[in-house]
């Protein structure tokens, strides 16, 4: 009997301490669903300021073990302007409901015994804003979202998509199911972001009022990232689709099969290091094989520092033209525009260079069954704020950003020819007559790069190299200054 009663004392005991601890973490939550929102509104705001949207919470209401709240969306620019997303009075609302911790109910559900702060679901509202996406999901909410929320402001969510087919006169989409798998840290500094999905097809008239088509199958995103001291996202990051497919009046112009892609960017003491893969599998140019490419990208030494000036100072620009674009009336004012982005950039160059860093493109190759073909180039940068040139001219220009750059080029005669073979038959040529004109078109390339020194050849190869330094330029084995370059070869082919 004492034995019961004292099981009975423990799990009223218990009982009592959750409750307490449910009730306490439920006002926490509420304080940390304005701390979200709070932070929605300020990227809002530094990322898209022309959408002029605005987040608000409305009501809360909080019971021992759970609560409730909406998030609603809304626009606060006026009704006239031509960037606004919504409608005044239009509105994009989600439900939040919310389990409070120590061990929140959804949670337990799901066999997840680890204490949290609480757990959130959320789903999208059917208001008038949103009633055609609930007609393309067939009445089901689009949206819906669990989200565990940790007592260090941690947050893991599942978040899944419903299937889409909507419609409309020259246009449709339609997509396959969706699942995206979200991690944060406190105020985002880390990102863990998974994303799959199934078949995406959207159809559209173009600007030539052709009927257009666009396919990706088997997208999956892969990525970990956070910010560095300096506020630039590092990272790794994996992407992969089974299928991208580009059609034109129901018949595919341009295809890829097994595309895939990876970055590691990584910023230690002020210096962003970091390479980029990037393969296709097989590309099909008007459902003819082309074959498949690769790139290899590396960064070196670059200023993590200078690259967020520049990365700020240029998006800075490029938004505010954005907020602007609507009241363009002509092409003047559209280029004015452009111009402004261009000299932002300019003026940026040095915040980027600074530091005297590294740029190379390890490896692009093109390869089909008669071989593959090789391109590659390295620039070694100074710092502009640092560099004392002498030298007068074009080249003494150059030398104050460009320490030295070299390129070589690899050209496999029968991977081209056949490649030129595939694009003639592409144009209605047929095949013995594009392989003729293939064979043609490679000999006379060869024959005119060894006449102007440009190119050397063998029976299966045409190769080209080209280094700069120092205000001098050697193409294969022939040196001139950075004048005689421009004048001997881009000004005759810019004249031809």
């Amino acid at each position: 009997m004492k034995k019961s009663k004292v099981a009975l004392a423990v799990i009223v005991g218990i009982g009592v301490l959750w409750t307490g601890a449910a009730w306490y973490t439920g006002k926490k939550a509420e304080q940390h669903i304005d701390q979200v929102v709070a932070q929605l509104n300020q990227q809002l705001t530094q990322q898209y300021p022309e959408a002029g949207l605005v987040v608000t919470r409305e009501g809360y209401q909080r019971h021992i073990f759970s609560s409730s709240t909406q998030l609603l969306v809304k626009s606060r620019l006026p009704a006239e302007d031509a960037n606004a997303l919504l409608e005044p009075g239009d509105r994009v609302v989600f439900n939040e409901t919310i389990s409070h911790g120590p061990f929140p109910l959804a949670q337990l559900k799901h066999f997840n015994l680890l204490p949290a702060l609480a757990s959130i679901h959320s789903e999208l509202a059917n208001t008038p804003s949103v009633k055609a996406l609930f007609e393309a999901t067939k009445g089901k909410t689009p949206f819906t979202a669990e989200t565990r929320v940790g007592y260090g402001r941690t947050t893991a969510s599942n978040i899944q998509i419903e299937p889409v087919n909507y419609a409309a006169q020259d246009s449709s989409l339609s997509s396959d199911a969706a699942q995206i798998m979200l991690k944060t840290t406190p105020s985002q500094r880390g990102i863990q972001l998974n994303v799959d999905t199934g078949k995406i097809v959207l159809s559209f008239k173009n600007e030539a009022d052709v009927d257009t088509e666009l396919t990706v199958n088997g997208l999956s995103v892969r990525s970990d990232s956070r910010l560095s001291d300096e506020g630039l996202r590092v990272g790794t990051q994996q992407i992969s689709a089974n299928n991208f497919m580009y059609a034109l009046n129901h018949k595919p112009a341009v295809q890829f099969t097994g595309i895939k892609g990876n970055s590691d960017l990584k910023s230690v003491k002020n210096l962003l290091n970091g390479t980029l893969h990037y393969h296709i599998d097989k590309i099909d140019w008007q459902q003819l094989p082309l074959g498949s490419a690769t790139l290899k990208l590396s960064l070196q030494d670059f200023s993590a520092s200078g690259m967020k000036t520049f990365y700020d100072n240029y998006n800075q620009a490029v938004q505010k033209n954005m907020a602007n674009i609507a009241h363009v009336t002509n092409q003047d004012e559209l280029q004015a525009m452009q111009n402004e982005v261009n000299a932002t950039v300019l003026q940026n160059v040095p915040a980027l260079l600074a530091g005297a860093p590294h740029f190379s493109i390890d490896d692009l190759t093109l390869k089909n069954e008669k071989g593959e073909s090789h391109f590659s180039m390295k620039a070694d940068f100074n710092d502009p704020s640092k560099t004392q040139v002498n030298r007068q001219g074009l080249s003494g220009i150059v030398d104050n950003y460009i320490a030295q750059l070299s390129a070589s080029l690899s050209v496999n005669k029968p991977m081209a020819t056949q490649l030129l073979s595939v694009i003639a038959q592409s144009e209605g040529v047929p095949a013995e007559q594009a392989g003729q004109f293939a064979t043609q078109q490679i000999q006379s390339l060869s024959a005119l790069g060894e006449m102007y020194h440009l190119t050397t050849s063998n029976d299966t190869a045409i190769s080209s190299s080209l280094h700069y330094g120092a205000g001098q330029v050697t193409v294969n084995k022939d040196k001139m200054t950075l004048e005689q370059f421009i004048e001997q070869y881009l000004t005759s082919s810019g004249n031809e």
